[in-house]
């Protein structure tokens, strides 16, 4: 009787090895299937990470190219600012002359007419 118990305790051990080791397999297919999922996820994330850093370069050398547009821009402003100002002040000096030489001939035509105005 000792061997045949021996013997059932043995099947019965079997059998729950057998079943541990069902429930591991189990587990880990689980577990692979978890993995393939995330390796999955992980792809994704990577592509939507490099679709993203590769904007932000194109968006950053964008708004450089129109800063520098900008400065160019306002380069040549300031430049046609200063020929302005110059023309400017030319025309004010010569405006300036002019009054002055009116302001010369109209003394000598009121010299001429008698000195106040009086004919």
């Amino acid at each position: 009787m000792d061997v045949e118990k021996t013997m059932e305790f043995i099947l019965e051990q079997l059998a729950q090895v057998a079943t541990l080791q069902a429930k591991a397999e189990e587990r880990q297919a689980k577990a692979q299937e978890q993995q393939a999922k995330l390796e999955v996820l992980q792809r994704r994330t990577d592509e939507r990470l490099t679709r993203a850093i590769r904007l932000a370069v194109w968006e950053a050398r964008q708004e450089r190219k129109k800063r520098q547009e900008l400065d160019d821009y306002i380069t040549k402003l300031s430049a046609a600012q200063l020929v302005t100002e110059e023309k400017l002040d030319d025309a004010i000096t010569k405006l300036s002359a002019a009054q002055l030489i009116t302001e010369e001939k109209l003394q000598r035509f009121l010299e001429w007419r008698g000195g106040n105005g009086k004919v």
